[in-house]
């Protein structure tokens, strides 16, 4: 059974709820990205009838829209769903008995977490309020989040953060680069490929999104597209975004699948694997506690068998620069609680948020250095 990793209420806008649905009863639903812990209840009846009955609408980022479209589970409530692209839009939220008809200001920002994956920047006329969802931004590319930078290039004011803390814990403190951990994985992969024409690769990913940056390097350095079965109907529709797979087992030797290990077999691919050898690739970040620099960013667990390091979250030290660069007022966290207190007295990080400069002192500096 999977639990939902936030209960849906943000609490300076009453009315809407963000990756849960299961009040059916909002003005308003808000998805960040497709994965089960932050979709429960978008297929229930009760759900459905509200959005029919009461002119209620999910919003969400395309890919994501494209995705509930896709997914047999959610279809029928595919017609409430608003796509948004990347950037701002208004949103009208309905007038009930307990709110009067308002209107929010959503700004929508990748979260590089998986494929269609955003953050939701919530404006009111008083309340500035970010929900990250699930997300991963690295330490350099915190100051590149343009939405979250005013026209100086200074953070913005955020009141509360709602922020994913997946892993907000000490033994986390370091993950590596992914495109570290990728390439290391190529190396494995291009040298079983290599040693027999009967190699063949299967790929465990974690969950069903989030791993299109592996297939797409796989495709870039060695040529060859990954095996997708039936998530193909969602990715021929994003051409550009994963050119690195394909529906068509013959012609790749390198797919994704359900199977950690050789236990069970291939019945997905329509020709006989019993002659084939396969090297079973596992990608998670899990395991990878107490990650340091000199470590290896995969670990062999047997001979047709690596587990990869391929984290989708922030480290904690990734989560508290990013908290730490915008401080914002108040910070909520999901699925654990984030402790400033805690944050204060572990750190091993100095964190500096750039400093808040006027266009004032801007001139100033400017005249100086000009005279």
């Amino acid at each position: 059974m999977t639990f939902s990793s936030f209960d849906g209420v943000i609490s300076e806008i009453p009315g809407i709820a963000v990756d849960n649905f299961e009040n059916a009863n909002k003005r308003a639903y808000f998805l960040s990205h497709c994965h089960r812990d932050h979709t429960q209840g978008l297929s229930s009846l009760n759900l459905l009838r509200h959005l029919r009955e009461d002119n209620v609408h999910i919003y969400t980022s395309v890919v994501s829209s494209a995705i509930i479209s896709s997914t047999a589970d959610f279809a029928a409530v595919k017609e409430y769903v608003v796509p948004l692209s990347l950037g701002t839009k208004t949103v009208k939220l309905e007038e009930t008995e307990q709110h009067k008809e308002s209107y929010i200001q959503v700004t929508t920002i990748p979260a590089g977490h998986c494929f269609g994956s955003v953050m939701f920047l919530f404006k009111t006329l008083n309340k500035t309020i970010l929900f990250t969802g699930d997300f991963r931004i690295s330490l350099n590319d915190v100051s590149k989040l343009g939405q979250l930078h005013d026209r100086n290039g200074d953070p913005i004011n955020i009141d509360r953060m709602y922020v994913d803390t997946t892993f907000f814990n000490a033994k986390y403190e370091n993950f590596p680069k992914r495109s570290e951990c990728v390439n290391s994985a190529l190396v494995e992969i291009k040298n079983w490929l290599e040693s027999s024409k009967d190699n063949y690769v299967a790929l465990h990913p974690s969950a069903r999104f989030g791993y299109e940056f592996v297939f797409n390097e796989i495709f870039e350095q060695l040529g060859m597209k990954v095996y997708v079965g039936g998530d193909w109907t969602l990715y021929r529709l994003f051409p550009k975004e994963v050119p690195g797979v394909t529906d068509d087992p013959i012609v790749t030797r390198i797919h994704s699948c359900s199977n950690r290990n050789d236990r069970h077999l291939h019945r997905c691919l329509p020709y006989d694997t019993s002659n084939k050898s396969y090297l079973y690739v596992h990608l998670s970040a899990m395991k990878w506690d107490n990650f340091s620099i000199e470590d290896m960013t995969f670990q062999r667990i047997s001979e047709n068998r690596i587990d990869i390091c391929f984290p989708t979250h922030c480290s904690r030290s990734e989560l508290v620069n990013f908290v730490s660069y915008f401080s914002p007022k108040q910070v909520t966290g999901f699925p654990n609680k984030y402790e400033m207190e805690t944050v204060k007295r572990r750190s091993n990080v100095v964190f500096r948020p750039p400093k808040r400069v006027t266009c004032r002192e801007r001139d100033v500096k400017r005249m100086k250095r000009d005279s």
